[in-house]
Formats: structure tokens, C-alpha cells, sequence
């Protein structure tokens, strides 16, 4: 007997939500959103075993916003469900309203945050919905608790798992390279990032000028010792080292691939110590499964820009995440320069921000 295409199941996929709260009594708070959830239908599907799994709850320092915040409690929970990532938003949002929650500006307390931070293997979503979560990569309070109950998920764009992008972002030093929009607007943020939050930036060479040319040859590749015809010696173009395919270890111009796996733009990043950086540009970036991404010269993030639209205050999915992700990405919108400035130093306080245990197990909203 064939069974009817309209009497299948959905796919059953992994889902991972985050909960926040530093207004109010936040245990309480949370643990309600957390029950609700838990008995909703999205995850308390007959068709499913009990899987609804709570990480510990967390405290950690509010970051960005207004000043005199209390700290936040964090938690997340992990489960299968076959609702899709919009139904799955649709009930956070409506547990946000009633729970009491009141949305008046970005990073102000919250009596109560509820996000869907990665739905099965979806990347992308519409307006209000874009999953995986544009920030959370940068977010050790989303991250450590993660590691709790779902550090085996993997970010379905670069393939790594949560516990290993956690481990990542402890590594090296916090920094951030930008790519997106143009020069202009990225060497605008790298300097209100240095002047207002005195943060290292390192500035995208310009665009050199046109090469002479000499009869059809471009002077740049004429060979050492040969003069162009005004009696000039000829340019000399300098390559930065890249790292090998294979090892990741650096090379010379001579031995460089053209298989595709590696990113060929920008220079190397020449570090100062242990402070955190931003560049204006990508600079070269070893294999996602290389020894090399903990080098303190290799960002923990590259952040992909674009300008937001009034009506959705977020670009279409297919601009916010184009295909071919080689490295974990952090999503900045951009409507206003000074405060884009001031989410990416957010961010990076986000990768190595304190994130404490205030319970013992998972057991706190039962």
C-alpha cells in the first residue's frame, strides 16, 4: 500500500535555542520559557522520544547597551523536533510576550531573550528569521552552555562543531577581519574602532596604480635587469607568503597552490603582542582543519558586512550568506557606522567574556 505524500512526517532536525534574561526575576524567567518550551508541541511531539535538554545556567557580565545593566543569566536547550525553524521562532517570540517582555532598543535588558540559534542543516530564513544565528558565533554565553548539551552540533556553513568553535575562539587572540561593503566604509570602522574603543586595527593596502607598460608587456614582469625604454628599472612586485595546501605551513610565492582551497587576498597579519585586532581586510587563512587557525596572526572571526533595508532591517538571506564558507562568520548589519563600530567591540568582548556556572546541572527549570 502506497502511502499518500500528504501523510509523511517532516524531517526530524536538531535544534539548538538560547535564553537570556538581566531584568527581573531572572531564574524565574527563564525556567518558565524553558517549561513552556519543553511541553510545547514543537518538542513534545508523540512521534518523538523525551529529548529536551537544558545546559546549566550561566551568569555572565552584560556587553554593549546601556551602562548600569545587571548581569545576565544564560542557558540553552537542545532538541529533535519536526516543526520548522519558523514555527520554532514563532513560539519564542510569543513565550517573549508573555513573559513580559518589552522591545524598546538593541542591547537593553531584557526580562527574557529567546533565539533559535541553528535549525538541522538550514542556512538562511527570511525577514525576522535567519538561522544559523548571524552573532552567535561570537557569543561564548551561547557557546559555553552549548557545549553542555550539544557540543557534537556542527554549524552546517564551515563544518565545525560547537565545542570546536568554542575552543576557537579561546585560541589566539579575539579579532575580527571585515569583508563586504567597500573600502571606504571598512577603513571608517577600523578607525572609530581605534579611536573609541582603542582597539588594533590594521588598514587595507590601497589599490596600486595601473602598471607601465612597455610596447604590450606589463614593466612589472619584465625580468631583473632589463630597463623600460624612459631608462627605468623595472617594478618590482612583492608576494606575501602563503601557507601550503597540504600542512598549512608557510611558504614562498614559488610553491603556491591554485586548487582553490585557500582565500588569496589580503597580506599576512603582523600581530603586536596579545591584543585583540580588527583588519579592513582578509588576510591570508590557513585550512579550516589546520593547526595554523590558532596562530594569534589568524582571525577567530571574519565578519561579513552589508547594509540593512528599513523594512527588514536585515539583507536577503542570499546576500547575508553567499555560499562557499571557508572560515566561521560573524553577521554585521550596517545602517549606522558608530553603532556598527560599537557591535563589532562588542563582539569581541563576546569571545572572552565570562561565562560562570551558577548550577550544578540542567535541572533548573523543572
Amino acid at each position: 500500500m502506497k502511502t499518500d505524500s500528504h501523510d509523511r512526517l517532516p524531517p526530524i532536525n536538531q535544534c539548538l535555542v538560547s535564553f537570556g534574561s538581566n531584568l527581573g526575576d531572572r531564574h524565574r524567567l527563564i525556567a518558565d520559557a524553558a517549561a513552556l518550551l519543553s511541553q510545547s508541541a514543537v518538542v513534545a511531539d508523540s512521534s518523538l522520544d523525551a529529548n529536551f535538554r537544558a545546559s546549566r545556567l550561566f551568569q555572565t557580565p552584560p556587553i554593549g547597551g546601556p551602562g548600569g545593566q545587571e548581569p545576565f543569566l544564560n542557558a540553552v536547550a537542545a532538541f529533535d523536533t519536526r516543526a520548522s525553524a519558523r514555527e520554532v521562532l514563532l513560539l519564542l517570540q510569543h513565550l517573549e510576550t508573555e513573559l513580559g517582555r518589552q522591545r524598546k532598543r538593541r542591547w537593553d535588558a531584557r526580562s527574557i531573550d529567546l533565539d533559535v540559534v541553528l535549525h538541522g542543516q538550514l542556512v538562511g530564513g527570511g525577514t525576522g528569521l535567519i538561522v544559523p544565528h548571524p552573532r552567535y558565533t561570537a557569543r561564548q554565553f551561547v557557546l559555553q552552555p552549548a557545549c553542555d548539551v550539544a557540543a557534537e552540533f556542527r554549524d552546517p556553513r564551515f563544518g565545525w562543531t560547537l565545542q570546536r568553535l568554542a575552543e576557537h575562539l579561546n585560541a589566539g587572540v579575539p579579532s575580527i577581519a571585515l569583508v563586504g561593503g567597500d573600502l571606504e566604509t571598512r577603513a571608517e570602522l577600523c578607525r572609530l574602532l581605534q579611536e573609541n574603543h582603542g582597539m588594533q586595527t590594521f588598514a587595507a593596502r590601497p589599490l596600486p596604480p595601473p602598471m607601465a607598460v612597455v610596447g604590450n608587456t606589463p614593466a612589472a614582469i619584465l625580468r631583473e635587469g632589463n630597463r623600460s625604454g624612459n631608462g627605468e628599472q623595472p617594478l618590482h612586485v612583492d608576494r606575501p607568503a602563503v601557507f601550503d595546501q597540504d600542512t598549512a605551513s608557510p611558504k614562498g610565492p614559488s610553491q603556491q597552490g591554485s586548487n582553490g582551497d585557500w582565500f588569496e587576498t589580503g597580506e599576512p597579519i603582523i600581530s603586536i603582542g596579545d591584543q585583540p585586532w580588527v583588519s579592513a581586510y582578509l588576510p591570508k587563512l590557513p585550512s579550516l582543519q589546520s593547526q595554523y587557525t590558532t596562530l594569534e596572526t589568524v582571525p577567530r572571526l571574519v565578519a561579513r558586512m552589508h547594509r540593512t533595508t528599513a523594512e527588514t532591517q536585515w539583507p536577503a538571506p542570499h546576500q547575508m550568506w553567499p555560499a562557499g564558507w571557508r572560515w566561521p562568520e560573524y553577521r554585521l548589519e550596517i545602517d549606522d557606522l558608530v553603532w556598527a563600530a560599537s557591535e563589532l567591540a562588542s563582539a569581541m568582548q563576546s569571545m572572552r567574556c565570562d561565562v560562570t556556572p551558577v548550577t550544578a546541572d540542567g535541572q533548573w527549570w523543572c
